[in-house]
């Protein structure tokens, strides 16, 4: 699914138990989490792979264009994320 955010819209679905990828083709994102302690920061060409089961929230803090798809196995960890910040 592609979306078309503005500036400050949101986002948001609740994470199966594959999970999914947030991959953002234009702009910046900060992606949060249920029941995560870090935020996440993405920017264009970057990806976010998330398994992590509960609510996940996508907020453009720029207008951005953001592709979501659902992974058809478990995530894992693949360091594609720019940078985290401690809320």
């Amino acid at each position: 699914m592609m979306l078309d955010l503005s500036k400050s819209q949101t986002w948001s679905a609740d994470v199966g138990r594959h999970g999914i990828q947030v991959r953002v083709t234009s702009g910046e994102v900060w992606i949060t989490r249920q029941r995560d302690e870090l935020d996440h920061l993405v920017q264009a060409p970057e990806s976010f792979e998330s398994g992590w089961k509960g609510r996940l929230v996508v907020f453009a803090l720029t207008p951005a264009r953001v592709e979501v798809t659902p992974l058809t196995s478990p995530a894992r960890a693949t360091g594609r994320v720019a940078h985290a910040a401690a809320r």
